[in-house]
């Protein structure tokens, strides 16, 4: 492309100026160097300025930290941080309609027809309602035991005084154990906030409730679901009844970590040479980073974790094998897990034979046992690090395995404990750990 050819005039007039400061000819480049160094001199300024009077900014790592949630206590576990949440059990897992048709029973064991009598009249259930209870439609045989089936109507109308004393007497005999949810005041903000439920849900639930010091105990659950207006009101209950208050944990790894220590904590057993590899390939991450605990869990507690067992056992194969708190102690470290179920003796059992008690602090796969004090065994869980247990607070398929806090675990069992007295709290290490 051609340029129009410039005016002679213009170009005298724009050119003299320049050729006067052209002379000398070498005058230019020494300029051209001094407008450089004072650019950077100028630079160099307003850098300490802003370094001197402008808030610091931590490495992003460090402040990645901060936002992952509450740091635990230091420990040979590493730094972890924990973000709580609830969970609930899947609209796919309530049973309500087995529940609801299953209907209300309560087991008096080893007991007569007069001694259960004589204990309604002495809990305060007024005489009618007492000749209702203990009518043969009602009182039944079943062996060595008399069983109350009441009606939803006879639940509800029980007074409160005589719901409170008839709980707590039930609640002795460990066949009426899964007819009643022990719910600890702290909890009632976690299951029902948001949660959807009816004010008159609310009110019905509190009314089948009686108080037990910092616990509402809830009986005759079936009778309750036979009483709410719809299946979406008895499924949004149930939702809220089964919400739990869990926690994600995150475990930072920087070159400051002392790999040994950590590896050694979280290494167990035939896991440990992958857990040490792992462990080595991320303290190779510039400027550290984060990984979920579940990437140190052995391959059955990692698979498991925030998980309902949906997938039942065909019953046709047999009975369903139950998997609660102590089938999955005892399967927590194995390879391929037993789908056997551990009754309470074989349990027992094999914590004396195979698991020895520990009196030092507890480490990683250590099995937290929660007892009365007559020493009747109510809850295992797998110690993880500072006051987080694994746990499975439920033998059905509603409950979840998740991590928990040794002091939610407590405020849930505790009721059982007799009156003016605490839980006992042991510890059992594997012989092969």
């Amino acid at each position: 492309m051609c340029l129009p050819r410039k005016n002679n005039r213009m170009m005298s007039t724009i050119e003299a100026p320049q050729k006067a400061a052209d002379s000398p000819r070498k005058a230019w480049p020494v300029r051209r160097w001094l407008r450089k160094v004072l650019l950077v001199l100028a630079g160099i300024a307003i850098g300490a300025l802003t370094v001197r009077f402008l808030p610091h900014r931590e490495p992003r790592s460090a402040a990645a930290a901060s936002d992952l949630g509450t740091r635990l206590r230091p420990g040979p576990w590493g730094e972890l941080y924990t973000v709580p949440f609830t969970i609930a059990a899947p609209d796919e897992l309530l049973p309500v309609r087995t529940i609801e048709a299953g209907g209300t029973h309560w087991t008096f064991k080893n007991s007569t027809v007069s001694e259960v009598s004589d204990m309604l009249d002495a809990a305060g259930l007024p005489p009618e309602q007492r000749k209702t209870m203990i009518a043969p439609a009602v009182l039944q045989t079943k062996g060595a035991n008399l069983e109350i089936t009441p009606t939803p109507e006879m639940v509800a109308a029980l007074p409160q005084n005589a719901r409170e004393t008839l709980y707590r007497r039930l609640a002795q005999f460990p066949e009426n154990r899964s007819a009643f949810f022990f719910i600890h005041r702290d909890t009632l903000s976690v299951r029902f906030d948001d949660s959807g439920v009816a004010s008159e849900t609310l009110a019905l639930f509190h009314k089948f409730c009686c108080t037990h010091g910092d616990y509402l105990v809830l009986g005759g659950l079936p009778s309750m679901l036979a009483l709410l207006p719809s299946y979406e009101e008895k499924a949004r209950f149930m939702r809220a009844l089964t919400r739990q208050k869990t926690m994600l944990v995150r475990v930072r790894v920087t070159n400051e970590t002392d790999l040994r220590t950590l590896s050694d904590y979280w290494g167990k057993g035939v896991w440990a040479p992958n857990i040490r590899t792992f462990l080595e390939g991320v303290d190779r991450v510039p400027g550290g980073t984060f990984t979920s605990i579940i990437a140190l869990l052995p391959p059955l507690p990692s698979s498991q974790l925030y998980f309902y067992p949906i997938v039942q056992p065909n019953p046709l194969n047999g009975p369903t094998p139950v998997h609660d708190c102590h089938w999955t102690s005892l399967n927590f470290f194995r390879d391929t897990s037993d789908t056997n179920a551990v009754p309470a003796e074989d349990f027992t059992r094999m914590l004396t034979t195979e698991y020895f008690p520990v009196t030092a602090d507890p480490r990683y796969g250590d099995i937290l046992i929660l007892a009365t004090p007559s020493g009747e065994i109510l809850h295992s869980a797998v110690f993880i690090a500072d006051e987080i247990v694994f746990t499975k607070n439920g033998s059905t398929a509603i409950f979840p395995w998740m991590l928990s806090t040794i002091p939610d675990l407590l405020k849930q069992y505790s009721f059982h404990a007799p009156e003016g007295q605490q839980l006992t709290m042991h510890y059992f290490r594997n012989k092969g750990m």
